[in-house]
């Protein structure tokens, strides 16, 4: 027991001696603990410390940074006077130039220094205003300046417009041989159109007294005949001297501008117009004029179709008998006496008084059988009266 006692003795002795070890490593520990939280307590507030300088530095730069652009917009705005300043010096060295010249030309002397003596750093000529009037070197009003520039500008004008008027125009012999040249082509262009305009009216003249001519001629003719022709058709043993016809021209100097006046009077008719007359009537005077046109340039072959609807049979029959004497051997006999040729003739009729003079006859019937048409001949020459 004794022995284990000192096991246990030894032990517990041993333990207390690591329980002191330990405290101390504690003791230790705590100490290196609070140092460290000392430490971290300084290094904290150095960096809030470091954080506040950033945000003032930050803060400076931003002032920095807004007084530069302050100072940029400033600089430009400065450059851009200055590029002003310089373009109105330069304007003001041009007006200058050209006052200078002007004051050459006018003769005028200028108060001009030495620019060697007056140290002037400009080019050109350096003037001495001391020498004018005090009144002209007291600054003046604006309105006063500007009506003695107004005043000098219209004199300037005026002495301009002068010299202009009284300066040759050196260009003005050039100008009138373009001119004289011009007129030379436009002279040349209008004799060429005056000769054509000549040659056209020459022609156009020429078929117009032509087209006058003839036209002439052909009325002259068919007037002439046409009573004669009129009065065969109308004559009878009651009237043997038959009726009247003629043509006239309301202007004789230019027909074709007015119309042409046919009148008929039937016999035992006194005058009236033509549409005053009866349908027969107006047959046998349609029929009149057309064979006194036939009797200016005759036709060898003639064609009526039913000229005779409107006649009465003793109309038919003047018609009829009119145009067997026109008949080519009918107008052998009289050839000689009423002058003409005989031409060849078709005549369609509904009447026997018309077509039993004719020397054939042709007939058109319809063939009810076949449907279609057909026609018959027969000669009448056989029949004729000796």
């Amino acid at each position: 027991m004794e022995s284990q006692i000192k096991e246990l003795e030894s032990s517990i002795s041993a333990l207390k001696n690591d329980l002191v070890q330990i405290k101390d490593r504690e003791d230790k520990a705590k100490s290196t603990a609070d140092k460290a939280n000392a430490e971290i307590i300084g290094y904290k507030k150095e960096v809030q410390d470091w954080k506040t300088k950033l945000e003032e530095c930050k803060k400076e730069m931003q002032d920095w940074k807004n007084q530069t652009s302050k100072a940029t917009t400033s600089i430009s705005k400065i450059n851009r006077q200055i590029s002003s300043k310089e373009t109105q010096i330069e304007q003001l060295k041009l007006r200058m130039q050209e006052i200078v010249d002007m004051c050459e030309l006018e003769q005028i002397s200028l108060p001009r220094s030495d620019p060697m003596e007056t140290e002037s750093s400009t080019a050109g000529p350096v003037f001495d205003f001391s020498q004018l009037n005090r009144s002209i070197l007291q600054d003046r009003r604006p309105a006063e300046q500007e009506k003695l520039e107004a005043d000098f500008n219209q004199k300037m004008d005026a002495l301009i417009s002068e010299i202009e008027r009284t300066a040759p125009n050196l260009g003005a012999l050039d100008q009138y041989e373009a001119l004289k040249e011009k007129e030379r082509a436009v002279t040349e262009e209008f004799e060429a159109a005056r000769k054509e305009e000549k040659d056209k009216t020459d022609k156009f003249n020429s078929v117009k007294e032509g087209r006058f001519r003839l036209f002439m001629d052909a009325f002259s003719h068919i007037s002439n005949n046409i009573d004669k022709i009129y009065k065969q058709l109308t004559k009878s043993n009651t009237h043997p001297l038959g009726g009247t016809a003629y043509l006239y021209l309301e202007n004789e100097d230019d027909p074709f501008l007015h119309r042409i006046k046919y009148t008929a009077m039937p016999p035992t008719k006194r005058f009236r117009d033509m549409e005053q007359l009866s349908g027969g009537e107006k047959t046998v005077a349609a029929l009149a004029l057309l064979f006194s046109i036939h009797s200016y340039r005759p036709s060898p072959f003639f064609i009526l179709d039913e000229v005779d609807a409107a006649l009465d049979n003793l109309n038919v029959a003047k018609v009829a008998g009119f145009i067997c004497s026109k008949s080519c051997e009918g107008a052998r006999g009289n050839q000689d006496a009423e002058g003409g040729n005989g031409f060849q003739s078709i005549v369609i009729s509904l009447k026997d008084s018309f077509y039993d003079k004719a020397k054939a006859v042709v007939g058109v019937y319809r063939d009810a059988e076949r449907s279609y048409s057909r026609t018959l001949t027969f000669d009448l020459t056989k029949y004729q009266e000796s």
